[in-house]
């Protein structure tokens, strides 16, 4: 099996060499997926990312459609000094800054008191790669493990990727939290 680090500089030139109409289409047969997957559709609040460039499922499209739906949406503010993430409410799309890491996340966020865990019903969650047991590889810096190993029991973690993510098996440890389940193209 290969490691982590081999995997995701693997995969990220994959993600990478997409042609953008490619990762478009693919983005629209996960959001179809997604739009009628049982933990999307009872979800009241969920928790999703937004979308780096042109190397992710593209997200834009979920957080507009779980709005226009009623939803609440929660975006994380990364936390660089604890490697974590503070959950907060989205109130609109138009009032996002990039983070530290480059990805957007709601503007003033610091300031605003985070979203109960116990409140967010799904978390979907951005990965490098997936396997068929639900573990995932992510970036390599821990924040979403981190994150996730704080929500309580029961809450349903979903991540998002294009097939070509979607391995037999990735290497796992204890300190990775597995998904409820991977939704690809």
């Amino acid at each position: 099996m290969e490691s982590k680090k081999a995997l995701r500089r693997k995969m990220k030139l994959k993600m990478e060499s997409q042609k953008v109409s490619e990762r478009r289409q693919r983005s629209r047969v996960v959001h179809k997926k997604l739009f009628s997957n049982k933990n999307f559709l009872k979800s009241k609040c969920l928790m999703l990312y937004c979308s780096r460039g042109t190397k992710e499922v593209e997200t834009g499209p979920v957080i507009r459609k779980a709005l226009r739906a009623g939803k609440k949406v929660v975006l994380p503010v990364t936390l660089v000094k604890t490697r974590d993430m503070k959950p907060i409410y989205l109130r609109d799309v138009k009032r996002l800054k990039k983070g530290p890491y480059g990805i957007y996340e709601p503007n003033g966020s610091l300031n605003k008191k985070p979203a109960e865990l116990k409140n967010i019903d799904l978390v979907i969650v951005p990965g490098l790669a997936f396997d068929k047991r639900n573990n995932r590889i992510g970036r390599g810096k821990g924040y979403y493990d981190n994150f996730l190993r704080r929500l309580p029991k029961g809450k349903s973690k979903i991540g998002l990727g294009f097939s070509f993510q979607l391995l037999s098996r990735v290497p796992a440890t204890k300190r990775d939290i597995p998904l409820t389940g991977v939704i690809t193209d």
